[in-house]
């Protein structure tokens, strides 16, 4: 099987996984709506995201420089894994430990002083999962996602039906920091079944040498994933101070609809690009590039750009009719950061691919400054307009990756293209799901189900006519692909 077939499976498993967890998981939020207000969910929120952030902080690259650089004799495979496992451990108790000592005296500083109860739990979570990170990178290095997508789909299912039920007993924001520790429990224990202990656990002689080539290459990429990170979350932080907790749990639901797309298409698309790219000779990387980022806009783009088109009636028809109703503008508002982050994971798999990681720190750097002063510039404005910074920040950086990687060799017109047209279809999709809001409301069909559902048939319906003009030949490319990974390998002539 040729390396962009096995790619094409490998992301088709894990997309189609993880959509299927992620239903669960997003349909287990929207119920949970129906027991916990937009300030306890905002609360857990800020908890959360100064746990992750501990965690980020201590997470050098370890995965990307076991996935890029444990390859060749099993000497070498086994230094390497250790060295990362070493480092993934040793320093994540020493960061979650810490926060769970101290975080409580920060969230007042967030305006939310009841997020103190929730810390300990969440630290706890987050330390059980990174566990699992080396055991799936291994899996991620030999191009094995099944067993990662699998953990996601039944982690989901588990978490929701744990929140879920705790919350129908009363447990409040407890709920979620119980039902992430019991997810965390359920994934580890799927990906080191599936990898095995031996493939990470196993130990070697520390090596200096091989610490500071793995700091060399990593601590960049570290310093890119935290600022990364730092551009996902640290906006909720930003909001906590401005708007309070409330405006947290309204923004947090309305962001994690709005990346969707992102999260669960894009991003696993990204995780199989990276080691696949790897795998190209260099020579063959840019024209991979270009493919690919054509490909994933041409998917993309459409979920993100019609998930804001239909985002009133969606709302109306899920959430409750009280203060969760603030999600339908901020999710028009953030539907954008799902076109843009997609386009900066490809970059982003490039360059690590090229160990030009440098680059990615410096843009992601960008991005979670550009992120936080344009929030704190907008926020006199209100809530809405502070939300804009979020496609402000990932739009400007996006086009300056762009114009990075077009420097290494690839072609500035091609990738122009592969982005743009599917925006064209996109416009169109727009034009017709506007005429079709028209035309039922004209005749006074306006309740939620019937306007979605309408939006939703009219506007898919739209974009593939206009994507198999405007964007020809990268359909055909993702259809071949798409026909190929499905197809069920034919039985070999010993069997």
């Amino acid at each position: 099987m040729s390396l962009a077939n096995k790619a094409a499976r490998g992301a088709l498993w894990t997309v189609i996984s993880s959509m299927g967890g992620r239903a669960v998981g997003v349909l287990g939020t929207l119920v949970m709506t129906r027991f916990l207000l937009p300030d306890e969910i905002g609360e857990v929120s800020v908890a959360t995201i100064l746990c992750m952030s501990a965690n980020w902080l201590t997470i050098w690259g370890f995965g990307q420089y076991a996935v890029v650089k444990g390859r060749g004799d099993a000497a070498t495979v086994r230094e390497v894994t250790w060295h990362a496992t070493l480092f993934y451990v040793v320093l994540g108790v020493l960061a979650l430990g810490t926060i769970a000592l101290i975080g409580g005296h920060l969230t007042p500083l967030l305006d939310a002083p009841d997020a103190a109860l929730y810390v300990p739990g969440m630290a706890l979570a987050i330390f059980i999962r990174r566990l699992g990170a080396m055991p799936e990178r291994i899996l991620t290095r030999d191009m094995n996602f099944r067993a990662s997508g699998l953990s996601l789909a039944i982690g989901e299912a588990v978490y929701t039906a744990t929140a879920l039920l705790l919350a129908w007993q009363g447990y409040g924001g407890m709920s979620v920091v119980l039902a992430n520790i019991v997810q965390s429990c359920v994934v580890v224990a799927i990906l080191i079944r599936a990898a095995g202990v031996r493939s990470w656990a196993t130990p070697a002689r520390f090596s200096a040498a091989r610490a500071k080539d793995m700091l060399k290459f990593g601590v960049p990429l570290g310093v890119q994933g935290i600022a990364h990170a730092a551009s996902r979350y640290w906006d909720n932080l930003a909001i906590s101070h401005f708007f309070g907790t409330g405006a947290v749990g309204a923004y947090n639901m309305a962001y994690n609809l709005a990346d969707i797309p992102a999260i669960q298409v894009g991003e696993q698309i990204a995780l199989v690009l990276m080691p696949s790219m790897a795998s190209l000779p260099p020579e063959r990387r840019p024209r991979a590039l270009e493919r690919s980022s054509a490909l994933l806009s041409l998917i993309i783009f459409p979920l993100a750009v019609g998930l804001g088109l239909v985002a009133y009636p969606l709302i109306s028809l899920l959430l409750p009719d009280n203060d969760w109703q603030e999600v339908a503008p901020l999710l028009t508002v953030l539907a954008c950061l799902s076109i843009f982050r997609p386009v900066t994971w490809v970059m982003s798999a490039y360059m690590e691919a090229e160990c030009k990681t440098n680059r990615l720190m410096l843009l992601e750097i960008a991005k979670v400054a550009l992120l936080l002063l344009g929030i704190w510039l907008l926020q006199p404005y209100g809530l809405r307009a502070a939300a804009g910074a979020v496609g402000l920040a990932f739009g400007l950086t996006a086009l300056a990756g762009i114009a990075i990687v077009a420097r290494e060799g690839a072609s500035p017109y091609r990738l122009f293209l592969g982005f743009f047209q599917p925006l064209l279809a996109c416009i169109a999709m727009g034009a017709a799901v506007y005429g079709t809001w028209l035309a039922l409301s004209a005749i006074g069909w306006t309740h939620p189900g019937i306007v979605l559902v309408a939006e939703i048939v009219v506007g898919a319906v739209a974009y593939v006519a206009a994507a198999l003009v405007v964007c020809r030949e990268t359909s055909k490319d993702l259809l071949g692909l798409l026909k190929t990974a499905l197809r069920r390998r034919a039985p070999s002539a010993a069997a």
